[in-house]
């Protein structure tokens, strides 16, 4: 994975600019639940579907022709070719599968059984192909909420692996009560401890009155699976965003240049959504799982999950299962937060850490 800025190298002042959007409208005309601008009025008129980028659209959170069916891949979920992808490779890590893992090496941790006003959450992780791996996955819970975070290192460094797994934990620690906004900014001070090693991330947080809300650098994504529709609440921070949202065709290598990361991160280059209360399911995922699986499949497990009576920690092994056998040779990593028809936004106190596997 590369980052650029600018001037063609990588430094947090110098990123290239992407600005976040808002989903839905506010639960009350008051600030932003997040920190941020007061988004006013109705959705805009020039909402764009899920899957044509755009930089400064606001997308309706009801089911509409804005929404991505789940009969129908985004267009930014290609299948990219496993193998090829050299300047993704993963840095150790240094945790060994807890005790009890699953067969197959898929670790899966439930946060808590989901009760009512409260969400379940779980995340699963595979190391795939590669030799060592440093996708990070955090949830936790406190007081004043709930939250999940997935993490992506950049580089074939030990201190890669680290920026990860401290962004994870420093994101997920602050966002239920600070918000998704501050928990970006806890995440670059987590890993400007170091002077090298970055990474990118998605964070999820339920809000204290009710719905959720979403902040992300970089490519790891985040999706909502209504029951019926998925669609991608998240836009890829790439190069190659940037062009097709310019009209040009662009793909392959571009995919892996990230335009934003952690180290990176500021308020005005961050991606941040948010959404009223309401039943459905949020995905977050790693291109180790978005770019390998189309959208269309990810609905199908989704779908097969619900029939089944929905499961968040046996959904989350079978996205990142799935992704192996579709040929993916990357780390794989998803979160999955089901939410309840009104989120009281609070759960018993725990932290939840998947670590990453070490070869023996």
């Amino acid at each position: 994975m590369t980052v650029i800025d600018d001037a063609g190298t990588s430094g947090r002042h110098g990123a290239a600019p992407f600005r976040g959007s808002v989903l839905g409208n506010p639960p009350d005309a008051g600030a932003d639940p997040d920190g941020g601008a007061t988004p006013t009025g109705a959705p805009s008129a020039h909402a764009v579907p899920a899957r044509v980028p755009a930089t400064d659209a606001a997308r309706p959170c009801a089911p509409s022709a804005d929404a991505v069916p789940a009969r129908v891949p985004a267009a930014d979920a290609g299948t990219r070719v496993p193998g090829t992808d050299a300047s993704r490779t993963r840095v150790p890590a240094v945790d060994h599968f807890p005790a009890g893992v699953p067969d197959g090496g898929v670790p899966t941790a439930l946060h808590r059984v989901g009760t009512p006003g409260n969400p379940a959450a779980a995340v699963a992780s595979v190391r795939g192909l590669r030799t060592v791996g440093a996708d990070a996955a955090m949830i936790a819970g406190h007081g004043s909420g709930l939250a999940a975070a997935v993490a992506d290192g950049i580089g074939d460094s030990a201190a890669a692996a680290r920026a990860a797994r401290r962004a994870a934990d420093a994101a997920v620690r602050s966002a239920p009560g600070a918000g998704t906004r501050a928990a970006l900014l806890a995440a670059r001070d987590a890993v400007d401890v170091e002077p090298s090693g970055d990474t990118v991330l998605v964070v999820a947080a339920g809000l204290p009155g009710g719905g959720w809300t979403v902040s992300w650098v970089g490519d790891c994504r985040a999706l909502l699976w209504d029951g019926t529709e998925l669609r991608s609440i998240t836009r890829d921070h790439t190069m190659a965003e940037e062009l097709r949202a310019l009209g040009v065709a662009a793909g392959g290598s571009w995919e892996n240049v990230v335009t934003t990361t952690v180290r990176t991160a500021d308020p005005s280059t961050a991606g941040h959504v948010w959404g009223p209360p309401g039943a459905g399911t949020l995905l977050l995922l790693t291109d180790g799982v978005h770019r390998v699986l189309p959208a269309e499949r990810i609905a199908a497990v989704l779908s097969a999950a619900e029939e089944g009576g929905f499961e968040a920690g046996v959904t989350a092994r079978a996205l990142v299962a799935d992704a192996l056998d579709a040929g993916g040779r990357d780390n794989a990593t998803a979160a999955i937060v089901t939410l309840p028809d009104a989120w009281t936004g609070r759960t018993g106190t725990a932290t939840v850490r998947i670590p990453t596997q070490r070869t023996s």
